[in-house]
C-alpha cells in the first residue's frame, strides 16, 4: 500500500498527498496547520460513531445518517440553507484555491472521491494489519515546486523531517514490510545515510516536466544517482518505458529495481510491454483490470506460441509496493 506522508506544523506525520490543503479554503501548506487543525477539516464530514454492546464503537450507517440528516433539516427553518449538503459546501470553500481552479476538483475531498477522515501515520500502523506492505512516499518540496505551487521556499528543517517520520516507523513498523520512496533527491540522500534496514527508491518523472534539480531531470540521471548512492531503485513514470521498452533493461543492468507509475499504467498493452521486457513492478488504478489484461494475452500467445511473458514474472500493484523488495523490521 502506497501513501503520502509529510509533517503538520507541531511535527506530527500525517497522511496527505497535495502539498497545499485545500480544504481550508486557502492555499496553506501541510506544515502551516497544526495536527488538531488538520485533522478538524475533516471533522465535519466524519461517518457518525455509535456504541455496540461490547462497548467499542463502529461507523453508523450511511443510508441511516443520511436519513437522520435529512429529518433534521426538515425541522429547520429555510434560511440555514436546507438541501446544501457538506460536500456542496467544501466545493464552494475550496473553489478559490489554486487546485480547485486548475482542476475543477480535490482528489483528497470526501464524498466525492476519498471516504475516510485524515489520517496519521500512526494510525495507520496501528489499524492496517502487519501482513499490508507500506511504500511510504515522502513528501517534501524541492524548490521548483514550492515556486510552482507558489509556496514559501522553506518548510520543516529536511534532518528533523526525516527523524521525525523515521522514529515513528522504527517504534510502530516491527515486523511489516515497509519501502520509502520520495521525488526529494535529498529525502532519499538522507534515508538511505540515516538507517540501513528500510530501502529506498527514488520516484522520478524522467524528464516529462521541466524540473530545476538534474538528479531529477532525466530517467538517465536518475539511474546514475540511484547506482551512486545504492539505493533499492527507481520509481520512473510509465511513458519512457512504453515508447523505448528497452529503457526497462538498461535500469536493470545498472544493478536497480525497476518500477513504474502513471495513468498509462492503466491500459493492459502498456503494462505488457514493459513486462516483455522484465520490470520488477507496475503501479495501476486497477490491479484487477490489468492482471485480468495479462493473462488473457498471456493465455492468447500460449496458445498460438507456447510461451509469453505474464503477470507471474512482475508484480502489479494498487499503488502499493513489492514485498519482495521490502524490508521487514
Amino acid at each position: 500500500m502506497q501513501f503520502d506522508v509529510q509533517l503538520t506544523k507541531d511535527h506530527v506525520p500525517v497522511i496527505y498527498h497535495d502539498f497545499l490543503v485545500s480544504e481550508t479554503g486557502i492555499d496553506a501548506p501541510v506544515y502551516t496547520l497544526t495536527l488538531e487543525q488538520f485533522l478538524h477539516l475533516s471533522d465535519g464530514r466524519r461517518p457518525r460513531e455509535s456504541e455496540d454492546q461490547g462497548g467499542s464503537f463502529k461507523a453508523e450507517d450511511p443510508l441511516l445518517a443520511d436519513l437522520r440528516t435529512s429529518a433534521a433539516r426538515r425541522q429547520r427553518s429555510m434560511s440555514v440553507g436546507e438541501g446544501f449538503t457538506p460536500s456542496m459546501h467544501m466545493s464552494e470553500k475550496m473553489k478559490h484555491t489554486r487546485d480547485f481552479k486548475k482542476k475543477g476538483f480535490k482528489g483528497n475531498s470526501r464524498g466525492s472521491h476519498i471516504q475516510a477522515p485524515f489520517a496519521t501515520l500512526e494510525e495507520l500502523f496501528k489499524k492496517l494489519p502487519k501482513d499490508v506492505g507500506f511504500n511510504i512516499e515522502m513528501k517534501y518540496p524541492m524548490l521548483h515546486e514550492s515556486e510552482e505551487e507558489e509556496m514559501d521556499t522553506y518548510a520543516v528543517e529536511l534532518n528533523s523531517f526525516v527523524d521525525t517520520v523515521l522514529t515513528k516507523v522504527y517504534d510502530l513498523g516491527q515486523g511489516r514490510n515497509m519501502i520509502f520512496s520520495s521525488f526529494n533527491p535529498d529525502i532519499c540522500l538522507l534515508l538511505s545515510f540515516k538507517q540501513p534496514s528500510i530501502p529506498v527508491m527514488f520516484l522520478t518523472d524522467s524528464g516529462i516536466t521541466r524540473v530545476g534539480d538534474v538528479r531529477a531531470s532525466s530517467l538517465q540521471e536518475a539511474i546514475r544517482f540511484a547506482s551512486r548512492w545504492n539505493l533499492l531503485g527507481v520509481v520512473t513514470a510509465a511513458e519512457p518505458l512504453i515508447i523505448a521498452p528497452r529503457l526497462v533493461r538498461v535500469v536493470k543492468e545498472s544493478g536497480l529495481v525497476c518500477v513504474s507509475y502513471g495513468i498509462a499504467n492503466n491500459e493492459p498493452k502498456n503494462v505488457k510491454l514493459q513486462v516483455k521486457e522484465g520490470i520488477d513492478a507496475v503501479i495501476v488504478d486497477s490491479v484487477l483490470a490489468i492482471r485480468k489484461g495479462l493473462t488473457e494475452g498471456e493465455k492468447q500467445e500460449s496458445n498460438g506460441h507456447g510461451g509469453g511473458s505474464g503477470p507471474g514474472n512482475s508484480n502489479v500493484t494498487g499503488s502499493g509496493t513489492n514485498a519482495h523488495d521490502a524490508a521487514e523490521l
